[in-house]
């Protein structure tokens, strides 16, 4: 039989008259939670934040919770405030899996009554050859540069609906709703930062993208063009290089696999590679120290991270925000997830905000760059029941 809205609202227990709910689904385990009862916005990367953690844990285990868990989003810059939240009421279960068949939701549909994207096409050409300029100057190898898509809908959007799309056109995906100050942050993110179980570290970076194309024939050549591409190569191995070097100092065991897999989204085909590690037994590193180590990556910045960093702040005219941050969750015993919060947008009322980053690299074409973060954009629209030709 096939799945509907409320199959994937009862299995998920989402409470259809709230947009207050954190919600986290992996292929290991789902996390929620509701209610606010400590908020920790402090920046990762000031010096009180490891104290301020403590200090969140010790008084939720003072309210009789034996393992308090921290839940939210880190943003991409790290040196902005966090948002994240230790909820009044909170559940780690089993992963929803993929017991429930994909559906289309036919009658969640919504009608663009406005849009703009920032920069414009023609001011994100002239950003990517800006980029290109920097490469011939100095030592930049590769910087991470995005656009957002601003939607503004013909209703009020429903977030326990849009969630459930989400996740029933993207199974395989980390699946999240994050609720922000203002908006919720809400997706399905193909790409694994960080996941610590016990003294166990995996990560599943990805970088090189090609889009996915209705013929069977022609989808599969777009496939095998993207591993036999050398530009995509490389951008992914700069990926997979900033990493090992980031976690080499604090593991003991780290694998990482010569060549890197293609995986598929609904939308999108990506270069991937999982890496496996095993911390040291003694005074371990906890999983923020770990993110501080290796976020941002290539992947979402650039490299080296500095120079790809000042090349995003001259050049982005929006501010990122938690867009290429992190989505998740962290418990007491040090466990935890976090994605990287692409294929998503930020909600509110009848406005959506979208968000789509392309690789450049010193080869990079811009047309086909701009072509490229609009197909990331699909995901999203897909879910919104969008039909307009808007990217």
């Amino acid at each position: 039989m096939d799945s509907t809205f409320q199959d994937y609202a009862g299995a998920l227990a989402i409470n259809q008259s709230k947009n207050d709910v954190f919600l986290f689904n992996s292929n290991g385990n789902l996390v929620r939670g509701n209610g606010v009862s400590q908020r920790l916005s402090v920046p990762i990367l000031s010096p009180d934040f490891n104290q301020e953690v403590q200090a969140v844990f010790r008084r939720e285990r003072n309210r009789g919770i034996a393992n308090p868990i921290l839940v939210g989003a880190i943003p991409f810059d790290m040196r902005q405030p966090t948002h994240l939240i230790a909820p009044d009421w909170s559940e780690r279960i089993n992963a929803l899996g993929y017991s429930l068949s994909p559906f289309m939701d036919e009658g969640f549909t919504h009608r663009v009554m406005e849009h703009r994207f920032s920069p414009d096409h023609n001011d994100f050409l002239a950003m990517i050859e800006q980029a290109l300029s920097i490469f011939e100057m100095g030592h930049l190898k590769k910087v991470v540069l995005s656009k957002v898509l601003i939607l503004t809908l013909d209703r009020i959007i429903d977030i326990p609906r849009l969630l459930s799309n989400i996740m029933a056109q993207n199974p395989n995906a980390y699946h999240f709703s994050v609720p922000l100050e203002r908006d919720v942050l809400v997706g399905a993110s193909p790409e694994l930062l960080l996941r610590k179980q016990g003294n166990k570290i995996f990560s599943n970076p990805l970088a090189g993208s090609a889009r996915r194309l209705d013929c069977p024939d022609r989808d599969r050549q777009a496939a095998q063009t993207l591993l036999e591409s050398s530009k995509d190569q490389y951008e992914h191995r700069l990926v997979v290089e900033a990493i090992r070097s980031s976690l080499s100092p604090l593991i003991h065991n780290l694998h990482i696999p010569d060549h890197p897999e293609l995986i598929s989204t609904p939308t999108m085909w990506h270069l991937s590679t999982q890496i496996e590690a095993t911390l040291a037994d003694i005074n371990p590193p906890s999983l923020f120290e770990l993110i501080k180590h290796v976020h941002p990556t290539p992947a979402m910045c650039g490299t080296p991270t500095l120079e790809a960093q000042h090349c995003i702040e001259s050049l982005e005219p929006h501010q990122r925000g938690c867009f290429s941050g992190l989505v998740g969750w962290c418990d007491f015993q040090g466990n935890g997830e976090w994605a990287i919060a692409i294929r998503c947008a930020q909600v509110s009322g009848n406005t959506a905000t979208l968000f789509a980053g392309a690789g450049v690299v010193p080869d990079s074409n811009p047309e086909s760059e701009w072509l490229e973060t609009s197909a990331k954009m699909r995901t999203m629209l897909n879910a919104f029941g969008i039909k307009e030709n808007v990217i």
